[in-house]
Protein backbone atom coordinates (compact mmCIF):
# COMPACT_ATOMS: atom_id res chain seq x y z
CA UNK A 1 0.00 0.00 0.00
CA UNK A 2 1.35 3.36 -0.78
CA UNK A 3 2.47 5.90 1.83
CA UNK A 4 2.87 9.75 1.82
CA UNK A 5 4.61 9.27 4.98
CA UNK A 6 8.43 10.30 4.81
CA UNK A 7 10.56 7.58 5.77
CA UNK A 8 13.67 9.47 6.62
CA UNK A 9 16.31 7.69 4.24
CA UNK A 10 18.10 10.23 1.80
CA UNK A 11 16.35 13.24 0.50
CA UNK A 12 12.74 13.91 -0.24
CA UNK A 13 11.54 13.70 -4.00
CA UNK A 14 9.35 16.20 -5.60
CA UNK A 15 6.56 13.82 -5.47
CA UNK A 16 7.29 13.51 -0.88
CA UNK A 17 7.30 17.55 -1.02
CA UNK A 18 4.27 17.86 -2.55
CA UNK A 19 2.80 15.56 -0.31
CA UNK A 20 4.26 17.34 2.54
CA UNK A 21 2.51 20.75 1.54
CA UNK A 22 -0.97 19.35 0.97
CA UNK A 23 -0.49 17.83 4.56
CA UNK A 24 0.44 21.41 5.99
CA UNK A 25 -2.03 22.73 4.20
CA UNK A 26 -5.26 20.26 5.97
CA UNK A 27 -3.44 21.06 9.23
CA UNK A 28 -4.34 24.92 8.22
CA UNK A 29 -7.70 23.98 7.19
CA UNK A 30 -8.22 21.91 10.17
CA UNK A 31 -7.00 24.81 12.66
CA UNK A 32 -9.66 27.23 10.54
CA UNK A 33 -12.69 24.66 10.82
CA UNK A 34 -11.78 24.86 14.90
CA UNK A 35 -11.46 28.10 15.19
CA UNK A 36 -14.86 28.77 13.69
CA UNK A 37 -16.81 26.27 15.85
CA UNK A 38 -14.98 27.87 18.76
CA UNK A 39 -15.41 31.05 18.04
CA UNK A 40 -19.19 30.34 17.13
CA UNK A 41 -19.63 28.99 20.28
CA UNK A 42 -18.21 31.86 22.29
CA UNK A 43 -20.27 34.59 20.05
CA UNK A 44 -23.63 31.92 21.28
CA UNK A 45 -22.15 32.11 24.96
CA UNK A 46 -21.53 35.58 25.28
CA UNK A 47 -25.21 36.65 23.59
CA UNK A 48 -27.01 34.03 26.26
CA UNK A 49 -25.29 35.41 28.76
CA UNK A 50 -26.38 38.58 27.80
CA UNK A 51 -29.93 38.44 27.26
CA UNK A 52 -30.23 36.02 30.59
CA UNK A 53 -28.76 39.11 32.55
CA UNK A 54 -31.11 41.60 30.33
CA UNK A 55 -34.23 39.22 31.54
CA UNK A 56 -32.77 38.97 34.99
CA UNK A 57 -32.68 42.49 35.60
CA UNK A 58 -35.82 43.22 34.61
CA UNK A 59 -38.22 40.46 33.61
CA UNK A 60 -41.47 42.31 33.18
CA UNK A 61 -40.20 44.93 30.87
CA UNK A 62 -42.22 45.88 28.05
CA UNK A 63 -39.95 46.00 25.19
CA UNK A 64 -36.53 43.80 25.14
CA UNK A 65 -33.31 46.19 25.39
CA UNK A 66 -31.36 46.77 21.68
CA UNK A 67 -29.13 43.37 22.41
CA UNK A 68 -27.89 43.78 18.87
CA UNK A 69 -25.37 46.47 19.29
CA UNK A 70 -23.63 44.17 22.43
CA UNK A 71 -23.79 41.50 20.39
CA UNK A 72 -21.88 42.75 17.25
CA UNK A 73 -19.66 44.82 19.73
CA UNK A 74 -15.85 44.68 20.14
CA UNK A 75 -16.41 43.15 23.22
CA UNK A 76 -18.27 39.95 21.81
CA UNK A 77 -15.59 40.16 19.00
CA UNK A 78 -12.80 39.53 21.14
CA UNK A 79 -14.72 36.95 23.29
CA UNK A 80 -15.61 34.59 20.30
CA UNK A 81 -12.02 35.42 18.71
CA UNK A 82 -9.91 34.21 22.29
CA UNK A 83 -12.43 31.07 22.08
CA UNK A 84 -11.03 29.92 18.26
CA UNK A 85 -7.96 31.06 18.52
CA UNK A 86 -6.86 29.01 21.75
CA UNK A 87 -8.15 25.47 20.61
CA UNK A 88 -7.05 26.23 16.73
CA UNK A 89 -3.79 27.31 18.03
CA UNK A 90 -3.31 24.30 19.92
CA UNK A 91 -4.50 21.49 17.23
CA UNK A 92 -2.22 23.73 15.02
CA UNK A 93 0.88 23.49 16.68
CA UNK A 94 0.41 19.70 18.21
CA UNK A 95 0.50 18.31 14.73
CA UNK A 96 3.50 20.21 13.81
CA UNK A 97 4.78 18.78 16.91
CA UNK A 98 4.43 15.49 15.84
CA UNK A 99 7.68 16.19 13.01
CA UNK A 100 9.76 15.92 16.58
CA UNK A 101 10.10 12.78 19.22
CA UNK A 102 8.29 14.56 21.48
CA UNK A 103 5.11 12.58 22.56
CA UNK A 104 7.01 10.25 24.74
CA UNK A 105 7.31 12.77 27.43
CA UNK A 106 4.36 14.69 26.86
CA UNK A 107 6.16 17.65 25.42
CA UNK A 108 4.26 18.20 22.35
CA UNK A 109 1.40 19.56 25.15
CA UNK A 110 3.30 21.30 26.73
CA UNK A 111 4.85 23.33 24.51
CA UNK A 112 1.04 23.48 22.51
CA UNK A 113 -0.60 24.75 25.01
CA UNK A 114 2.29 27.39 25.93
CA UNK A 115 2.31 28.92 22.69
CA UNK A 116 -1.75 29.05 22.15
CA UNK A 117 -2.33 30.69 25.58
CA UNK A 118 -0.75 33.41 23.70
CA UNK A 119 -3.98 34.08 22.36
CA UNK A 120 -5.04 35.46 25.76
CA UNK A 121 -3.63 38.91 23.98
CA UNK A 122 -6.99 39.52 21.86
CA UNK A 123 -8.96 39.37 24.75
CA UNK A 124 -9.94 42.66 27.01
CA UNK A 125 -7.71 43.98 29.48
CA UNK A 126 -10.75 43.24 31.99
CA UNK A 127 -10.96 39.73 31.33
CA UNK A 128 -7.45 38.68 30.56
CA UNK A 129 -6.51 39.00 34.31
CA UNK A 130 -9.64 36.66 35.40
CA UNK A 131 -9.18 34.17 32.78
CA UNK A 132 -5.32 34.03 33.83
CA UNK A 133 -5.50 33.51 37.08
CA UNK A 134 -8.22 31.03 36.78
CA UNK A 135 -6.00 29.06 34.90
CA UNK A 136 -3.37 29.93 36.96
CA UNK A 137 -5.07 28.41 40.18
CA UNK A 138 -5.81 24.89 38.00
CA UNK A 139 -2.11 25.17 36.90
CA UNK A 140 -1.36 25.07 40.79
CA UNK A 141 -3.49 22.25 41.47
CA UNK A 142 -2.48 20.02 38.87
CA UNK A 143 1.27 20.16 39.94
CA UNK A 144 0.47 19.91 43.37
CA UNK A 145 -1.25 16.91 42.60
CA UNK A 146 1.68 15.80 40.42
CA UNK A 147 3.66 16.43 42.96
CA UNK A 148 1.70 14.31 45.35
CA UNK A 149 1.52 11.05 43.47
CA UNK A 150 5.55 11.71 42.59
CA UNK A 151 6.23 11.14 46.52
CA UNK A 152 7.96 15.19 46.11
CA UNK A 153 5.96 16.46 48.33
CA UNK A 154 3.48 14.74 51.25
CA UNK A 155 -0.29 15.12 51.22
CA UNK A 156 -1.06 17.52 53.81
CA UNK A 157 -4.39 15.99 55.95
CA UNK A 158 -7.00 18.45 55.32
CA UNK A 159 -4.91 20.80 53.05
CA UNK A 160 -7.94 22.16 51.02
CA UNK A 161 -9.82 22.65 53.56
CA UNK A 162 -7.05 24.51 55.41
CA UNK A 163 -6.51 26.43 51.81
CA UNK A 164 -10.12 27.43 52.12
CA UNK A 165 -10.24 28.79 55.39
CA UNK A 166 -7.36 30.84 54.78
CA UNK A 167 -8.30 32.34 51.29
CA UNK A 168 -11.52 32.88 53.18
CA UNK A 169 -9.87 34.76 56.61
CA UNK A 170 -7.96 37.14 53.54
CA UNK A 171 -11.38 37.72 51.35
CA UNK A 172 -13.57 38.63 54.60
CA UNK A 173 -10.98 41.06 55.38
CA UNK A 174 -11.11 42.64 52.25
CA UNK A 175 -15.03 42.89 52.56
CA UNK A 176 -14.55 44.27 55.74
CA UNK A 177 -12.04 46.87 55.35
CA UNK A 178 -10.43 46.95 52.16
CA UNK A 179 -12.86 46.49 49.58
CA UNK A 180 -11.13 48.03 46.38
CA UNK A 181 -8.92 44.45 46.64
CA UNK A 182 -11.91 43.00 45.56
CA UNK A 183 -13.60 42.66 41.91
CA UNK A 184 -16.22 45.56 42.27
CA UNK A 185 -18.80 42.46 40.61
CA UNK A 186 -17.56 39.68 43.46
CA UNK A 187 -17.73 42.68 46.17
CA UNK A 188 -21.73 43.32 45.61
CA UNK A 189 -22.35 39.63 45.18
CA UNK A 190 -20.94 38.67 48.46
CA UNK A 191 -22.70 41.55 50.29
CA UNK A 192 -25.71 40.96 48.33
CA UNK A 193 -25.43 37.09 50.10
CA UNK A 194 -25.03 38.74 53.54
CA UNK A 195 -28.49 40.17 53.23
CA UNK A 196 -26.96 42.60 56.61
CA UNK A 197 -24.37 44.22 54.58
CA UNK A 198 -24.10 47.47 52.45
CA UNK A 199 -21.66 49.17 51.37
CA UNK A 200 -23.01 51.87 53.57
CA UNK A 201 -23.02 50.58 56.91
CA UNK A 202 -19.67 48.94 56.60
CA UNK A 203 -18.20 52.15 55.95
CA UNK A 204 -20.03 53.42 59.29
CA UNK A 205 -19.20 50.12 61.46
CA UNK A 206 -16.18 49.03 60.41
CA UNK A 207 -13.77 51.50 58.37
CA UNK A 208 -14.56 54.94 59.21
CA UNK A 209 -12.58 56.54 62.11
CA UNK A 210 -14.95 56.83 65.24
CA UNK A 211 -14.83 57.99 69.08
CA UNK A 212 -17.32 55.77 70.55
CA UNK A 213 -18.45 52.23 70.18
CA UNK A 214 -21.22 51.49 66.92
CA UNK A 215 -23.75 48.60 67.88
CA UNK A 216 -25.10 46.38 65.12
CA UNK A 217 -28.65 48.50 65.70
CA UNK A 218 -27.13 51.75 65.78
CA UNK A 219 -25.55 51.00 62.76
CA UNK A 220 -28.15 49.11 61.06
CA UNK A 221 -27.26 45.77 60.53
CA UNK A 222 -29.24 43.85 62.38
CA UNK A 223 -31.96 44.71 65.65
CA UNK A 224 -32.36 41.46 67.24
CA UNK A 225 -29.69 40.33 69.35
CA UNK A 226 -26.22 39.12 67.33
CA UNK A 227 -27.29 35.09 68.57
CA UNK A 228 -30.94 35.17 67.20
CA UNK A 229 -29.99 37.23 64.24
CA UNK A 230 -27.48 34.51 63.40
CA UNK A 231 -30.06 31.68 63.93
CA UNK A 232 -32.65 33.26 61.97
CA UNK A 233 -30.17 34.43 59.31
CA UNK A 234 -29.31 30.59 58.88
CA UNK A 235 -32.36 29.85 58.40
CA UNK A 236 -34.01 32.94 55.99
CA UNK A 237 -31.16 32.23 54.00
CA UNK A 238 -31.10 28.39 52.92
CA UNK A 239 -33.56 29.12 50.38
CA UNK A 240 -32.02 31.21 48.44
CA UNK A 241 -28.66 30.02 48.22
CA UNK A 242 -30.89 26.51 47.45
CA UNK A 243 -31.90 28.46 44.06
CA UNK A 244 -28.70 29.44 43.71
CA UNK A 245 -26.74 26.54 43.56
CA UNK A 246 -29.99 24.37 41.78
CA UNK A 247 -28.43 26.09 38.23
CA UNK A 248 -24.73 25.35 39.17
CA UNK A 249 -25.07 21.44 39.57
CA UNK A 250 -27.82 20.83 37.07
CA UNK A 251 -25.97 22.42 34.43
CA UNK A 252 -23.15 19.47 34.38
CA UNK A 253 -25.45 16.96 34.10
CA UNK A 254 -27.06 18.73 31.08
CA UNK A 255 -23.26 18.77 29.38
CA UNK A 256 -21.43 16.04 30.59
CA UNK A 257 -24.24 13.53 32.18
CA UNK A 258 -26.90 13.39 29.94
CA UNK A 259 -26.55 9.43 29.26
CA UNK A 260 -26.19 8.53 32.61
CA UNK A 261 -29.64 10.66 33.20
CA UNK A 262 -31.52 8.31 30.56
CA UNK A 263 -30.12 5.03 31.79
CA UNK A 264 -30.31 5.93 35.90
CA UNK A 265 -32.62 8.89 36.42
CA UNK A 266 -33.28 8.19 40.25
CA UNK A 267 -29.57 8.06 40.85
CA UNK A 268 -28.80 10.86 39.25
CA UNK A 269 -31.48 12.96 40.64
CA UNK A 270 -31.13 11.77 44.23
CA UNK A 271 -27.29 12.95 43.97
CA UNK A 272 -28.62 16.31 42.74
CA UNK A 273 -30.95 16.83 45.74
CA UNK A 274 -28.10 16.03 47.79
CA UNK A 275 -25.29 18.39 46.20
CA UNK A 276 -27.96 21.09 46.15
CA UNK A 277 -29.18 20.67 49.89
CA UNK A 278 -24.90 19.89 51.07
CA UNK A 279 -24.01 23.41 48.83
CA UNK A 280 -26.68 25.69 50.51
CA UNK A 281 -25.96 24.50 53.75
CA UNK A 282 -22.38 25.33 53.45
CA UNK A 283 -22.69 28.42 51.91
CA UNK A 284 -25.55 29.62 54.47
CA UNK A 285 -23.35 28.27 57.34
CA UNK A 286 -20.28 30.05 55.97
CA UNK A 287 -21.96 33.60 55.65
CA UNK A 288 -23.79 33.18 59.41
CA UNK A 289 -20.71 32.33 61.16
CA UNK A 290 -18.40 35.06 59.01
CA UNK A 291 -20.85 37.89 60.22
CA UNK A 292 -21.70 36.24 63.91
CA UNK A 293 -18.35 35.65 64.78
CA UNK A 294 -17.23 39.49 63.76
CA UNK A 295 -20.48 40.55 66.13
CA UNK A 296 -19.45 38.56 68.92
CA UNK A 297 -15.34 39.59 69.08
CA UNK A 298 -16.55 43.56 67.86
CA UNK A 299 -19.19 43.32 71.16
CA UNK A 300 -16.35 41.69 72.98
CA UNK A 301 -13.36 44.43 71.70
CA UNK A 302 -16.27 47.11 72.51
CA UNK A 303 -13.90 49.59 70.66
CA UNK A 304 -14.99 52.06 68.14
CA UNK A 305 -14.24 51.91 64.48
CA UNK A 306 -12.65 51.00 62.34
CA UNK A 307 -12.53 47.69 63.08
CA UNK A 308 -9.00 45.84 64.17
CA UNK A 309 -7.62 43.73 61.52
CA UNK A 310 -8.00 40.29 63.80
CA UNK A 311 -11.64 40.79 63.91
CA UNK A 312 -12.44 39.97 60.30
CA UNK A 313 -9.27 37.88 59.52
CA UNK A 314 -10.60 35.09 62.36
CA UNK A 315 -14.15 35.35 61.32
CA UNK A 316 -12.72 33.93 57.61
CA UNK A 317 -11.04 31.37 59.18
CA UNK A 318 -13.76 30.33 61.32
CA UNK A 319 -16.43 29.94 58.33
CA UNK A 320 -13.99 28.46 56.20
CA UNK A 321 -14.54 25.73 58.20
CA UNK A 322 -17.94 25.40 56.70
CA UNK A 323 -16.73 23.78 53.45
CA UNK A 324 -16.38 20.91 55.04
CA UNK A 325 -20.30 20.42 54.32
CA UNK A 326 -19.49 19.54 51.09
CA UNK A 327 -17.66 16.81 49.29
CA UNK A 328 -14.12 15.99 48.88
CA UNK A 329 -14.20 17.04 45.24
CA UNK A 330 -15.79 19.83 45.50
CA UNK A 331 -13.62 21.56 48.21
CA UNK A 332 -11.01 21.49 45.62
CA UNK A 333 -13.40 23.07 43.25
CA UNK A 334 -14.13 25.55 45.98
CA UNK A 335 -10.39 26.20 46.74
CA UNK A 336 -10.18 26.92 42.77
CA UNK A 337 -12.70 29.07 42.73
CA UNK A 338 -11.09 31.03 45.71
CA UNK A 339 -7.75 31.17 44.88
CA UNK A 340 -7.82 33.44 41.75
CA UNK A 341 -9.83 36.26 43.47
CA UNK A 342 -7.23 35.85 46.69
CA UNK A 343 -4.13 36.19 44.32
CA UNK A 344 -5.80 39.27 42.77
CA UNK A 345 -6.59 41.12 45.57
CA UNK A 346 -3.02 40.21 46.91
CA UNK A 347 -1.58 41.51 43.49
CA UNK A 348 -3.62 44.47 44.11
CA UNK A 349 -2.53 45.01 48.10
CA UNK A 350 1.45 44.68 46.61
CA UNK A 351 0.83 47.12 44.19
CA UNK A 352 -0.92 49.70 46.78
CA UNK A 353 2.60 49.31 48.93
CA UNK A 354 4.64 49.28 46.35
CA UNK A 355 5.76 45.64 47.10
CA UNK A 356 4.55 44.90 42.77
CA UNK A 357 4.94 46.32 39.98
CA UNK A 358 2.37 45.77 37.11
CA UNK A 359 3.51 44.52 33.88
CA UNK A 360 1.96 45.23 30.12
CA UNK A 361 0.39 41.57 28.92
CA UNK A 362 1.74 39.73 32.26
CA UNK A 363 -1.46 38.29 32.62
CA UNK A 364 -0.84 36.75 28.75
CA UNK A 365 2.26 35.38 30.05
CA UNK A 366 0.40 34.14 32.99
CA UNK A 367 -2.23 32.17 31.66
CA UNK A 368 0.40 30.82 28.46
CA UNK A 369 2.44 29.25 31.18
CA UNK A 370 -0.79 27.97 32.92
CA UNK A 371 -2.21 25.99 30.29
CA UNK A 372 1.57 24.32 29.67
CA UNK A 373 0.99 21.76 32.50
CA UNK A 374 -3.11 22.06 32.24
CA UNK A 375 -2.72 20.67 29.03
CA UNK A 376 0.03 17.80 30.02
CA UNK A 377 -2.77 17.17 32.56
CA UNK A 378 -5.93 17.30 30.07
CA UNK A 379 -3.83 14.61 27.61
CA UNK A 380 -1.71 12.54 29.82
CA UNK A 381 -3.33 12.60 33.41
CA UNK A 382 -7.27 13.66 32.73
CA UNK A 383 -8.31 12.83 35.95
CA UNK A 384 -5.94 15.16 37.89
CA UNK A 385 -8.39 17.55 36.71
CA UNK A 386 -11.99 18.44 37.63
CA UNK A 387 -15.26 16.99 35.26
CA UNK A 388 -16.31 20.69 34.90
CA UNK A 389 -12.59 21.42 33.40
CA UNK A 390 -12.44 18.28 31.12
CA UNK A 391 -15.64 18.86 30.09
CA UNK A 392 -14.73 22.36 28.85
CA UNK A 393 -11.37 21.02 26.91
CA UNK A 394 -13.22 18.38 25.49
CA UNK A 395 -15.40 20.40 23.70
CA UNK A 396 -13.14 23.23 22.64
CA UNK A 397 -10.01 21.73 21.96
CA UNK A 398 -11.05 17.72 20.82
Amino acid sequence: MATNAYSGDGPRTFSENVDRKKERRVNFKDALQIFCKGAGSGFGLYAAFKIITALMKNPFRKRYPPLWKELFSKDCFRFASFLGLYPALYNLFLKLCQNYDLKKNGMNYVISGGIAGLSLFVESNMRRRTIALFALARAVGVLADAANRQGVVRPIPHGYTTLFCLCCSFMVYCTALKPQLLQKGYYYSVLKWSRDYTNSNLEKVFRKQGSVFVSCARGEIHDNTCTRHAFLDLLQSWPGFAKLYLPIHVAPILLFKRKLLRQQPKKVLKSLLKNVVMSATFLSAMVMLAKYVICLLRNMSGKPPPLPAYIPLLAGLTCGLSVLFERASRRKELVMFLIPHTINALFLLGLEKGFCKYIPYGSVVVFAASMMPIMHAYEREPATLTPFIRGILRYFVS
